[in-house]
């Protein structure tokens, strides 16, 4: 029927579900007004974000097209028989390139770190957990006093570099996450730096170090339990093609829902985009710059586009107005 709702919430994943909750409690922040999402309400929009007789439409993109990461579904389903009791939200956000163990004892092992790196988490509160990862250290030569690197740590080479007498290569790929503290860091230079001294050229040794993913309680108590975050290993949220085809693409959405939304007399106060990626840190995202080099017709018509990664929200672009400020 030509104009007629239907609810947002049969076409919400649990990951869409994680970054409405996340936008809701950051709007809530950041404007000291109560927001809430609405899953359950008739709407041309993917999901509705309500403060009191408010409403805002959403349009909910995922960078990657959606599908869960291999092997996250089994992880959750553990995940939430150990949170069964809890009321609250919470996330495992996988990082880019990040791979979930598809047998055990690995399994059980994240599920065990997981499950403790939840425990005692305050709204809104993040944590970093610290799985054992082995990195590939191999003396090249005597001579120099440099290390090469690949992987997550090659803007590091540099630090890594210092004091060691002679050249070696460092493949750091099977890390994922650097951790956010510079003390963490540098624990793990130290190591590598003390491995190197310790090889003979044309020998290569296992480095014994941490990959530090990212845990969080969302603001909300919703979605209930465990959600993993993440894409497939083999997605890269640092293309820019693909980073600007998605986005346009979701902004071409949020225009068709909003017209469906008037075509249907449905009255929303403002308009959002969300965008939810897997990232190391959302200071790597580039969708901000993305939407920067497009013209201002591709998103003239939204007021709000927001990303979701690392356990965090950044704005990309910021509404003109308030309506609920205008209505004072």
């Amino acid at each position: 029927m030509p104009g007629a709702l239907e609810s947002g919430a049969p076409t919400a994943s649990r990951q869409q579900h994680v970054a409405l909750s996340m936008l809701a409690g950051w709007m809530s922040e950041r404007w000291f007004r109560t927001f809430r999402p609405r899953l359950d309400e008739p709407t041309a929009f993917d999901a509705l974000i309500a403060r009191r007789d408010a409403r805002i439409g959403v349009t909910l993109g995922l960078l990657w097209g959606g599908d869960p990461a291999p092997n996250a579904p089994e992880l959750e389903s553990q995940l939430n028989a150990d949170l069964e009791d809890d009321p609250a939200a919470y996330a495992l956000w996988v990082p880019p390139g990040g791979e979930l163990p598809d047998g055990e004892p690995g399994l059980s092992s994240l599920r065990l770190t997981t499950t403790r790196g939840f425990g005692g988490l305050e709204p809104a509160q993040r944590r970093e957990l610290r799985l054992p990862v082995t990195l590939a250290l191999a003396k090249v030569d005597d001579e120099g006093f440099y290390v090469s690197v690949t992987g997550p740590l090659a803007a590091e080479w540099t630090t890594i570099s210092e004091g060691i007498v002679g050249s070696y290569h460092l493949d750091a790929r099977a890390m994922r996450r650097m951790p956010e503290e510079r003390a963490e860091l540098d624990i793990v230079l130290t190591r590598i730096r003390d491995l190197a001294g310790a090889l003979n050229v044309e020998e290569v040794a296992p480095a014994e170090v941490h990959d530090y993913w990212l845990v969080s309680r969302l603001p909300l108590d919703e979605p209930q339990g465990a959600t993993v975050f993440g894409a497939a290993p083999d997605f890269d949220p640092s293309d820019g093609a693909t980073v600007r085809r998605e986005l346009r693409r979701q902004l071409r959405r949020g225009d068709e829902q909003r017209e469906a939304a008037r075509a249907a007399g449905e009255e929303v106060e403002m308009t959002a985009v969300l965008i939810g990626a897997p990232l190391q840190h959302i200071g790597e995202e580039i969708v901000t710059a993305s939407l920067r080099g497009m013209s201002p017709t591709a998103y003239g018509g939204t007021d709000l586009v927001a990303l979701v990664a690392d356990g965090s929200v950044r704005q990309v672009l910021q509404p003109r107005a308030l309506p609920w400020e205008t209505q004072r």
